[in-house]
Formats: structure tokens, sequence, C-alpha cells
């Protein structure tokens, strides 16, 4: 687990490893600050109390159904979850107090959270902080470098989803192309430059750009 990250005086990432199908692909866990509460999208195994010094843990938002392998014991301190469409009937062992199903802002101005309905299987939640100008998405694209371990890398190349910020060939393959592209035009009107995501390295500067070329195959928007 790394320490966190400052990218702001109100957002923090944290950066754990995480192996999926054997493949070590690592996990970012974004926290907002909020008048002093705390607001984790996409948890990581961490000891709950070791966020105590960046504020109050109030909430959490399990952003898509891969994304909740670590949700448990945030939710058992006592934080209110959110989840994204499907997860809560996936993980019907964790109490979550509201599914985000539509475009909202619960949390105050300053954070919109977009629902994306292009791809089911996975539920997608992204989420914008305002003050940063920065999007916030799990699996929507990848963004690994050359730094990452090479059975990644190959792996993902295999995938399509290396080099560079890209989205896999899995999203080629089930996404309701229609409906993406109705999702990805309403995420590139959005007021946002930094673009993280779950898994690879935060693009600083120029990520609308970069979400956009990484949807290029949809043919617009």
């Amino acid at each position: 687990m790394s320490a966190p990250a400052p990218l702001g005086p109100d957002l923090f990432v944290f950066d754990a490893e995480q192996r999926f199908f054997g493949v070590e692909l690592g996990s970012r866990m974004t926290v907002l600050r909020l008048d002093g509460d705390l607001l984790l999208y996409s948890p990581v195994a961490l000891d709950p109390g070791s966020l105590d010094r960046l504020g109050t843990p109030r909430w959490l938002l399990a952003p898509n159904t891969f994304h909740h392998l670590h949700v448990r014991p945030w939710l058992a301190r006592g934080l209110t979850g959110y989840a994204a469409p499907g997860l809560a009937e996936k993980r019907r062992d964790l109490d979550f107090a509201h599914t985000v199903s539509e475009p909202c802002a619960p949390f105050g101005d300053a954070v919109q959270l977009v629902p994306l309905r292009s791809l089911p299987l996975v539920g997608e939640v992204a989420l914008l902080h305002r003050p940063s100008r920065t999007l916030v998405v799990t699996d929507l694209v990848f963004h690994l470098g050359a730094d990452a371990p090479w059975a990644t890398r190959a792996a993902f190349w295999l995938l399509g989803g290396y080099p560079g910020c890209r989205a896999t060939l899995l999203e080629r393959a089930l996404m309701r192309r229609a409906v993406a592209r109705d999702d990805l035009r309403g995420l590139l009107a959005l007021d946002f430059d930094r673009l993280i995501m779950a898994h690879g390295h935060i693009i600083e500067t120029g990520g609308k750009d970069a979400l956009a070329n990484a949807y290029s195959w949809l043919g617009g928007p």
C-alpha cells in the first residue's frame, strides 16, 4: 500500500497491489475531502483508521460490480455505502444504503456522480470533482506504463489495453455502442482536465482528450 498521494488540498489517492486472474494489475482508491468528511471512491485494502488524519471517513462508493472486494471493513466502521447498479444484488451480504442509478450529487455541489448505461455487466459510475476539474473512473479506461510487470503488459497488449490510455477489447465486444456514444458524450461535456483511473498512471492534464481518443472506435461523439 502506498502512502496517500495528495493531488490537491482535498483530493488524495492510495495505490494498492491487486491481482486479477493471476495478473498484477494494482488498484487505486480516490479520497475526496468535503468539509472535513471523506468520500472513498473504490475502497482498497487499508486499515480504516489510517485515514483519520485526513478527515472523518463518512461515505464510500463501490463504483462498479468488480470493485467491491474491500468494502466490508469500511461499512463495518459505519460509513454510508453507495453502490453501482447491479452490485447490491451481487453482494447481498453487504448493506449498501443507496444504489446510484441516475446522475446525482448526494455529497454537495463539488461532486457529481454519473452512472454509465452502456456496459451493464460492469455498471460503472464515474465521479466528477468540480473544484479540481478531475474525472474519476475505474475500468472505463486503463493507462498502464512501461513500469508495469511484463506479464501485465503482455496480457493487456493482447486485450488491446496497452500501451497508452485505452479501453480493452472487452469494452469493444460488450458495450452497447449507441448507448456508449451517449455516455461518452455526457462525460466529455463535463469540465475536467485530470483523469484518474483505477489501473495505471493518472493523466494530470489532457484527460478529456485521452478519454475521447480511447473511445475513438465508437465513431463519435
